[in-house]
């Protein structure tokens, strides 16, 4: 099962946080990505993935002393619990 949360930034960009929930051996596992859409943009991008926006926008960040691109460069541990929280209330047992 899965959920998206979007988030709206100061800048007039968004945060898409995809979260899942799924069962192997009897034990549950979470996991999500995020993808992006900056302002003014017509598509959702994977900032991991994308080499326009790496090139553009992440590759100066290094050289200004950013060290690691990861997932909190973007989103929130307490946005992406919203929005695991939201998928838990569409699934939760009644």
């Amino acid at each position: 099962m899965t959920h998206e949360k979007v988030f709206k930034r100061k800048d007039g960009s968004l945060v898409k946080v995809s979260v899942w929930l799924y069962v192997h051996l009897n034990k549950s596992n979470w996991g999500y990505s995020i993808f992006l859409k900056e302002k003014d943009a017509d598509k959702w991008i994977d900032p991991f993935s994308d080499n326009e926006y790496i090139t553009r926008v992440m590759k100066p960040q290094f050289i200004n002393g950013l060290k690691h691109d990861t997932f909190d460069n973007y989103v929130t541990k307490k946005e992406i619990l919203q929005a695991k929280l939201e998928l838990w209330e569409i699934i939760k047992p009644v």
